[in-house]
């Protein structure tokens, strides 16, 4: 089938091959050179060979320009802005002063995301830093129950007048103020109001003595849950962050996340259920807040950082496919849903903290802070509603620096008692308001 026959070949004669010229003499080194020290940077970059990195995608490029974004936003979430007006309202057993203090910055239901939070005068100094990570709408409701309010408001005033990046206050916040019926502040509103109009000498040497001791004088339980509700109610934009004031974002979040559901490749999740979820962690009382997901894996490495809670509820807060998140690192600023889980089978009683709107069930209001299990229902009414939970694989929460433990956590008292209240009560009406699914748990 084959030939046998050899084919003769002439021998090569080496002198007739011409010497190199001195360009390539020159050239061919040169490119040689460049060539090694590509390969040496390559090799020293912090890349570690388990973690995917990933560039920016062409439709994030094509909305990277905000006026495109913004419009292409306002008709898909074809969302309708609320008023900033300030008004005195009532709510269970509270009065509720909304909007307080209104910001100067106008906003759109359409080109922002507002962080919903909560807390009383203890928790203020967390606002400023906040702040400066989100760089976007705050709606924060403070409870301020009798003697408390006046100094809820001299400690508002510190921050809008003497704090030195007061203007993040002055341009994205608005605060609630809300106290019991039978808790009333000791002097009239419009006192408080003009008060709070009133400048402070920030140069004055009694200016730090006016501000509250971080003891709680009162002796009562926190309502967190209707500061909960008041925050994400008064939200003028139509995706919020409901989460925790001592709970800071990582920069650029806002911007990251709208490119992302105006990609035509995520708009099918504003037509269900959905929810978009950061995963949470702490980091040890002698180290800074992470500005980017690399800082954070390198100090979740050297445990500087830890998952939010693993000391004492790991279960409650460790999001699904989480090795596979950890391995995710973006070279730019793009975000992306990493994976798609429902609250069930071993997330039955995950806690997660995500990006939503006002659509989804509100936190019940009879249980408070001290008992805990106080966002339990709300995340067994969205495992029957059949909510899906979009963990982003570029964004992530990081509690104000200072490890949590079992101890310092425990109220025993409280705690069986709240529970036993949600087991024995608020269950049976929710099962009668939604019905059962045998996935979900309370």
């Amino acid at each position: 089938m084959f030939s046998n026959n050899k084919v003769a070949y002439k021998r090569l004669n080496v002198q007739r091959i011409p010497e190199k010229s001195i360009v390539l003499k020159l050239v061919i080194p040169l490119i040689v050179a460049f060539f090694v020290i590509f390969c040496i940077i390559g090799l020293l970059s912090p890349r570690p060979s388990n973690e995917r990195w990933y560039e920016q995608s062409k439709d994030t490029q094509l909305l990277s320009n905000d006026s495109v974004l913004i419009e292409t936003l306002k008709h898909l979430l074809n969302c309708k802005s609320v008023d900033a007006h300030s008004r005195i309202e009532t709510r269970g057993n509270y009065y509720v002063l909304k909007n307080f203090i209104s910001p100067k910055r106008p906003q759109e239901c359409h080109d922002s995301i507002t962080y919903t939070t909560h807390g009383d005068y203890r928790f203020l100094d967390n606002v400023v830093p906040l702040l400066d990570r989100w760089q976007g709408p705050l709606s924060l409701a403070v409870y301020a129950p009798g003697e408390e309010f006046g100094i809820a408001v001299e400690s508002l005033r510190y921050l809008i007048y003497c704090d030195r990046q007061s203007y993040l206050v002055e341009e994205y916040a608005a605060v609630h103020l809300y106290f019991d019926f039978e808790r009333m502040p000791p002097k009239q509103i419009q006192f408080y109001s003009d008060l709070l109009q009133t400048p402070l000498n920030c140069h004055s040497d009694n200016v730090t003595s006016t501000l509250p001791s971080l003891e709680n004088p009162s002796n009562h339980t926190y309502p967190v849950n209707v500061g909960r509700n008041i925050a994400r109610d008064a939200a003028r934009t139509h995706f919020i962050l409901a989460s925790d004031i001592e709970l800071y974002p990582n920069p650029g979040f806002i911007e990251m996340f709208l490119q992302m559901v105006a990609q035509p490749a995520y708009r099918y999740t504003l037509d269900m259920p959905s929810v978009y979820v950061l995963p949470v962690f702490e980091v040890d009382s002698y180290s800074s807040v992470p500005e980017d997901k690399i800082e954070l894996l390198q100090m979740l490495k050297t445990g500087e950082a830890i998952m939010f809670h693993e000391k004492i509820c790991p279960k409650c807060h460790t999001v699904p496919n989480y090795d596979e998140w950890l391995r995710v690192v973006k070279t730019d600023r793009t975000m992306d849903i990493l994976s798609t889980a429902k609250r069930e089978g071993r997330f039955d009683l995950w806690e997660p903290i995500y990006v939503g709107t006002k659509r989804e069930p509100q936190y019940q209001e009879r249980l408070n802070w001290e008992g805990k299990f106080d966002k339990m229902t709300q995340g067994y009414i969205m495992c029957v509603l059949g909510y899906n939970f979009h963990v982003l694989d570029n964004g992530f929460l990081v509690h104000k620096p200072g490890f949590k433990n079992v101890t310092e956590a425990a109220r025993p008292e409280l705690e069986r008692a709240q529970r036993n209240f949600v087991e024995e009560v608020i269950f049976e009406e929710l099962k009668i308001l939604y019905g059962e699914n045998k996935h979900c748990r309370l």
